[in-house]
């Protein structure tokens, strides 16, 4: 009996040590869980953002590529010109009347004046004539501006072949002696009617100048040239792929002296 109780009283203390033995486990992984599940989500949030940055790069590399696709499949252009439609503008007639005249003369090319360039000359002519207190060089102005008109209307007058008048729509006169032009409803400034006169004359059609082969640039043919100084007219031309020269460069160009 003595045994018996002595082996009873020795498995309840088996028992509750072991019973201490999982207590102390249960806790030591309730422990190591709680870091274990901290770790698991740092490592989550690293290969989220992992991810993203992967996917930023892709997106960033997808947007590089299609740059370099872009620019390879761009073709370079080249303007084919040789010149037969000079178009002067205003301060042309006012600052260059003789070398106009002098490019006239040549019979190489055909002067195309812009109506509004006609009209203008028309108001620097006519401008002063009410003001009586005009500086100088407005007078100067208004002087060229009529010998110009009067080139003009001589020239017109004898039906010279090489001189055209061109309304900011596109239609040739034969004749300056009714000038006038209704510009209501357009849009831009004189600057870009005079440009519009240049347009005319440059109809470009997709089958006269896409290359046959993608290695070859697309070359633009262009019969006109825009003579001027002006500084915003020149860059609207070049934009609109319109050749422009001042007149002295085209005169040495053309070699007419």
């Amino acid at each position: 009996m003595g045994k018996e109780m002595g082996s009873q009283e020795g498995k309840q203390l088996e028992d509750e040590e072991e019973d201490v033995v999982i207590e102390d486990f249960e806790e030591d992984s309730e422990a190591e869980g709680s870091g274990g599940e901290d770790d698991i989500r740092e490592l989550r949030a690293k290969k989220l953002a992992l991810a993203r940055k992967i996917a930023e790069q892709q997106r960033r590399q997808e947007k590089i590529q299609a740059v370099l696709e872009d620019q390879s499949q761009m073709r370079q252009m080249e303007l084919e010109i040789r010149p037969l439609f000079l178009v002067p503008d205003t301060n042309g007639f006012i600052d260059h009347l003789a070398s106009l005249a002098r490019l006239l003369e040549s019979r190489k090319y055909i002067l195309v004046v812009p109506l509004i360039v006609i009209n203008e000359l028309d108001g620097l002519a006519k401008g002063q004539e009410t003001d009586h207190r005009a500086g100088g060089y407005a007078r100067v102005v208004q002087e060229k501006a009529r010998k110009s008109i009067e080139f003009l209307e001589r020239r017109f007058e004898s039906r010279d072949s090489c001189l055209r008048a061109l309304t900011s729509r596109g239609n040739e006169l034969e004749s300056i002696a009714f000038r006038s032009e209704d510009i209501t409803g357009q849009l831009g400034n004189n600057d870009d009617l005079i440009l519009s006169c240049c347009l005319h004359y440059c109809k470009d059609k997709a089958k006269d100048y896409m290359p046959t082969s993608k290695e070859e640039p697309i070359r633009l043919l262009r019969e006109v040239v825009l003579l001027t100084d002006d500084r915003n007219l020149r860059v609207k031309a070049l934009t609109r792929n319109v050749p422009v020269r001042d007149i002295p460069a085209f005169l040495t160009w053309a070699q007419v002296g």
